[in-house]
């Protein structure tokens, strides 16, 4: 028990776990190519930060920029730290440290709300969002009651969230900034832990609101990339509206001091007014959940809103915006045929998607498709078995801290698994060979109609050659590489200024794609090889016993997505 006090003058020490190096989302070598150290500053503590007592003295220690330093420890009474699923080991190994120095723990974030059982070595969990959690956890703790679970007793209002503290972070630290406009997404899909977590009624920053942010990073003399970390920027159409609105004002104001990416459905190619407003605002990027090809599958992981129109129009439409499509892809669900490699392949070639992200289907905690499969007696625990009741206690085997490409199908499969492996293993080795990645690039640098109004300082120069200069030398200094990328650039500077600057920035990507597809495929081989000979659950329903061998796929009305 602690003998501390939320009305002391405390030292209070924010730490963001270390992401894993060859994660997806971690383009560490892109950060490295300009001389920053990690992706995103971690944008939930900061956020976090404008919410606890303004007398306090608060630092940020990042994982990803710097280790723990001795001295941060030493300084603080206590040390708040959690995150995401794949950050899972990370704030583990945090909290046992901070622990052995004696301090007061307190974790949050959106694993330790999925999970709290996990956690409960920490001192203090506050859980759910932290506007309504953090009061309760500090009313409570003034009442003489610091440790335990304190969860949200209202529903959030995020026109009252404030403003992030980025003033307790470097910039020059990062790739980008981050930024959020809106919490949860107002579709169903079977997969997904964001509806469990932010619900299905999108809420959404005031214009105002947003623009003050924008302002206060202005302020802070920050310049060039902001990604909006939504968990659909398009989720409310009719609120964000009036948001993009108010940002591409203030952008022709200041000069178009930011470019922006963000996160967004499919849909948003249907809507023109939402494209040019994204336009005006300088929206450069934009990650699609597109999942499948396959419309059968679409349906049945209840992702309908993908099908209404054929999808290599709707990514083509999005570049005719000016805005680059990044993209996820999923193999592993109940209802994909044999095959799945041979049309997911042209599919990406097609669409001209570059980064393209391809995985196993993951059973995540708390989600639709884990309790239907934990009715199917078909969930795969911790310790490699299958897991045969709904009613048993049991942790899902989810390979946490390993990339979430590989990390899934942490059940029971229709098809045969080593199937499954054996197609994400040959797409892979296509979807990033460098003649297959640089010529997608190509493609899109060519569909893109570029306006660019934003023009770097000199900071952003800096950076830029930096690392124009680090790719160049790489790509040409690689064997495999080589001819492809002089081949590439040769192309894509007779295509204009703006598009020889987009093309040869995202041919950056590749010294990140490269070493991750490398570290896919010797995980794919090691559990091809384990679910052979090893392996203590079937490798496939059909190989289930008899008596929990039906599996019934969910017939699902239209109206349900």
């Amino acid at each position: 028990m602690t003998t501390l006090k939320p009305t002391d003058r405390l030292h209070c020490l924010l730490v963001q776990p270390k992401f894993e190096e060859s994660n997806f989302w971690n383009f560490v070598e892109g950060a490295r190519a300009i001389g920053a150290k990690a992706t995103a500053p971690p944008l939930g503590l900061l956020t976090v930060a404008a919410m606890l007592p303004e007398h306090w003295e608060l630092r940020v220690a990042d994982l990803n920029v710097a280790p723990l330093g001795e001295a941060d420890l030493a300084w603080a009474d206590m040390v708040c730290t959690g995150g995401m699923l794949p950050q899972q080991p990370g704030t583990m190994r945090v909290i046992e440290l901070a622990q052995q120095q004696g301090k007061y723990v307190v974790v949050g974030g959106p694993d330790p709300t999925s999970q709290p059982d996990l956690y409960t070595q920490a001192d203090a969990l506050v859980l759910g969002e932290g506007e309504s959690s953090i009061p309760v956890w500090l009313r409570k703790w003034e009442a003489g009651d610091p440790c335990g679970r304190f969860e949200p007793d209202a529903t959030v209002d995020i026109t009252t969230t404030p403003i992030p503290r980025w003033d307790l972070i470097s910039f020059s630290d990062y790739l980008h900034a981050g930024m959020q406009s809106s919490r949860g997404c107002p579709y169903n899909c079977e997969f997904c832990d964001v509806i469990e977590l932010f619900g299905r009624k999108p809420r959404v920053k005031t214009p105002e609101q947003f623009v003050a942010e924008l302002q206060r990073l202005y302020d802070l003399g920050y310049r060039g990339w902001v990604d909006i970390a939504d968990d659909n920027f398009i989720g409310n159409r009719q609120k964000i509206k009036p948001v993009l609105q108010a940002t591409a004002d203030w952008m022709r104001q200041h000069k178009y001091p930011f470019v922006l990416s963000t996160e967004a459905s499919v849909n948003l190619a249907d809507d023109d007014e939402l494209l040019s407003l994204m336009n005006a605002c300088q929206f450069r990027y934009v990650f699609l959940g597109i999942e499948t090809p396959d419309h059968e599958v679409l349906a049945q992981t209840q992702k309908r809103i993908n099908t209404v129109r054929p999808l290599i129009e709707r990514i083509h439409r999005i570049y005719a915006a000016g805005i680059s499509v990044t993209a996820g892809f999923i193999i592993g669900f109940d209802s994909e045929p044999t095959g799945v490699d041979e049309k997911l392949i042209p599919f990406i070639r097609d669409s001209g998607i570059s980064l393209a992200m391809v995985g196993l289907l993951t059973a995540l905690p708390n989600t639709q498709l884990t309790r239907r499969l934990g009715r199917e007696g078909r969930l795969i625990s911790t310790d490699h078995r299958r897991i045969e009741s709904s009613e048993e206690d049991y942790r899902l085997r989810i390979s946490v801290g390993v990339d979430q490409t590989i990390g899934g199908l942490n059940f029971v499969t229709v098809r045969d698994r080593v199937e499954i492996y054996q197609e994400l293993s040959r797409v892979i080795t296509d979807i990033y060979s460098p003649s297959a990645f640089m010529s997608r690039v190509l493609d899109t640098a060519r569909r893109l109609d570029l306006n660019s109004r934003h023009q770097p300082n000199a900071w952003e120069w800096r950076r830029m050659l930096r690392g124009f200069a680090h790719v160049s030398w790489s790509l040409t200094m690689n064997r495999r590489t080589r001819w492809h990328y002089l081949k590439t650039a040769w192309k894509a500077m007779w295509l204009g200024f703006q598009k020889f600057e987009f093309a040869h920035t995202t041919l950056g990507a590749f010294l990140h794609f490269h070493r991750q597809a490398e570290a896919i495929q010797l995980e794919l081989k090691k559990s091809i090889e384990y679910a052979q000979y090893e392996a203590l659950y079937p490798r496939s329903v059909g190989d289930m016993r008899p008596a929990v061998d039906a599996v019934t796929l969910p017939v699902l009305p239209v109206e349900s997505c």
